[in-house]
């Protein structure tokens, strides 16, 4: 396999290396083309972590270099302790955390800001908390979270707006989407602009499809569209925006096609690719719930080829959505049909014409050997 870093560039913005460094720790066969990307941006760090990964050396003079930065700001620590100064210890400490960040080392990134947050006296955290989110959601470690408190009044306003998509995007990790909207929502794009942050308009468009699909109804999606930070991240796709109007015109033909796409897309984003199995089993049963309440009763084949399933695939996952989602359906195991529950009244009467076919097709029967034996 060989990255399409052309393809690449789009999902992402200045901190593209960065995520390519998540990349090379799961797939170890791509190291040796993510490595000169890491040098391109500086994470000369990231690049030796990767190296040791495959057991080969590597020696760069910039790396040698970012070490003595290190070292001097460790030996800096180590003064200021001797002087038991806590909050001179919280700035260096910071300071270590984002040469550690800047260079690509995300484990020792997070181990910094821990330590700053140790030495916080005020308890308010938003000179930090961004930095070390971005390390949280990189690495996949929450362990710390929610000991981390942000002032919505804090003044540094651009701070507090990259506190709120950061904490969109890890509830989209955690596959919270209410809470996602909810902060995306809360957003001033006019805030963001020349922010670097872990994603782009790009991704953000497709979180938002994906959030939206899985907890709004077709109706409640219009108002959302015209929110002004939701306006912003759509026009980087408009592809997604024609997703949600397949969604909103009940179209769910077209829709099936384009959520599919929309998952193979996503598939591609380091934040989303380990959710893609999570994502498509809730989109499938989000989708296939709003389509079969539109109807009374519909085939199990009309449904297979809906979503390009096997027969008794479709008929297993409604099953289980029925069951889950304490529908008022039921398959008919004869016609092979997903149909309202039927009245009491509505199934003596299909009984009765069951009960008629049968009878029918016995008297057929025996009609069809009495000619048989006068023959």
């Amino acid at each position: 396999m060989n990255l399409d870093f052309s393809k690449l560039n789009v999902y992402t913005n200045s901190l593209l290396a960065i995520r390519l460094f998540i990349v090379g720790q799961n797939n170890p066969s791509l190291i040796p083309q993510i490595m000169p990307k890491l040098e391109e941006n500086g994470l000369y760090l990231a690049a030796a972590i990767l190296a040791e990964k495959l057991k080969i050396s590597y020696q760069r003079e910039e790396l040698t270099l970012v070490r003595k930065f290190i070292t001097d700001k460790k030996n800096q620590i180590q003064q200021t302790k001797n002087l038991q100064n806590r909050n001179a210890l919280k700035e260096l400490f910071i300071q270590l955390g984002d040469l550690y960040l800047k260079y690509g080392d995300l484990v020792e990134a997070y181990a910094a800001y821990y330590k700053a947050h140790e030495n916080n006296q005020t308890q308010e955290a938003l000179d930090y908390a961004n930095s070390w989110v971005t390390c949280m959601i990189l690495s996949n470690n929450y362990v710390h979270y929610k000991i981390i408190n942000v002032n919505p009044k804090d003044q540094d306003v651009k701070g507090y707006q990259k506190w709120l998509l950061l904490s969109a995007i890890r509830n989209y990790v955690r596959m919270d989407y209410k809470n996602f909207l909810i902060d995306l929502l809360q957003i001033d794009a006019n805030y963001l602009e020349q922010v670097e942050f872990i994603t782009s308009y790009f991704d953000l468009s497709k979180y938002f499809a994906i959030a939206s699909l899985i907890t709004k109804l077709p109706k409640d999606i219009i108002e959302t569209l015209q929110h002004p930070f939701i306006i912003r991240i759509l026009d980087a796709d408009p592809s997604v925006l024609e997703t949600l109007n397949c969604y909103i015109d009940y179209d769910f033909v077209q829709l099936i096609q384009k959520s599919q796409l929309l998952i193979i897309e996503l598939d591609r984003d380091v934040i989303s690719a380990p959710l893609i199995p999570q994502i498509k089993e809730k989109i499938i049963n989000t989708l296939l719930k709003q389509y079969i309440i539109n109807f009374k009763r519909m085939s199990l084949v009309s449904l297979s080829n809906l979503l390009n399933l096997k027969q008794f695939e479709a008929q297993d996952l409604v099953e289980k959505l029925i069951r889950s989602e304490s529908l008022n359906y039921v398959i008919d195991p004869i016609d092979m049909i997903v149909h309202e529950k039927y009245t009491h009244e509505q199934q003596q009467i299909r009984q009765c014409h069951q009960l008629g076919v049968t009878v029918l097709k016995a008297l057929d029967h025996k009609y069809f050997q009495i000619l048989q034996d006068q023959k």
